[in-house]
C-alpha cells in the first residue's frame, strides 16, 4: 500500500463516518475507496462490512434507552438482520467474483434508496 493509498483511505474513511452518521449509507464511500486502493471486491465487502458491525454495535449502545421501548420490534427487526446477513454471506460464498464485482453496485444503489425511502 503506498502513501497515497493510505491517505485516500483516511480521507475516504471520515467521509464514510460522516456520511454513516448522518444517513447510514457509508458504503458508498468505503466500499469504492478499498476497491480503488485495489483490493478484490470479495475482500474489500468483507472488510466494508466488519467496519459496519462495528459502527451498528455503537449506534445500538448509544440507542439502548430509545430500542428498550420496544423490545418486541427490535427482537422483530433482530431476526430480519440476521437472517439476511446468514443469506447475503451463503450467496457472498457462492457467487464467482467477476459475477459480485457486477451485482454490487446494484445492491448497494438499492440498499441507498430503500434506505432513503
Amino acid at each position: 500500500m503506498t502513501v497515497l493509498d493510505f491517505g485516500l483511505l483516511v480521507v475516504a474513511g471520515f467521509f464514510a463516518g460522516l456520511i454513516g452518521f448522518v444517513t447510514g449509507l457509508a458504503s458508498l464511500v468505503s466500499y469504492p475507496a478499498l476497491l480503488a486502493v485495489g483490493l478484490p471486491a470479495v475482500s474489500a465487502n468483507v472488510t466494508n462490512t466488519v467496519a459496519l458491525v462495528a459502527a451498528g454495535v455503537g449506534a445500538t449502545t448509544s440507542s439502548s434507552a430509545e430500542l428498550a421501548k420496544d423490545g418486541k420490534q427490535l427482537i422483530r427487526y433482530a431476526v430480519y438482520s440476521a437472517l439476511g446477513g446468514t443469506t447475503g454471506a451463503i450467496l457472498l460464498l457462492v457467487t464467482p467474483e467477476g459475477s459480485f464485482e457486477v451485482i454490487v453496485p446494484f445492491l448497494v444503489a438499492m440498499a441507498a434508496i430503500a434506505l432513503l425511502l
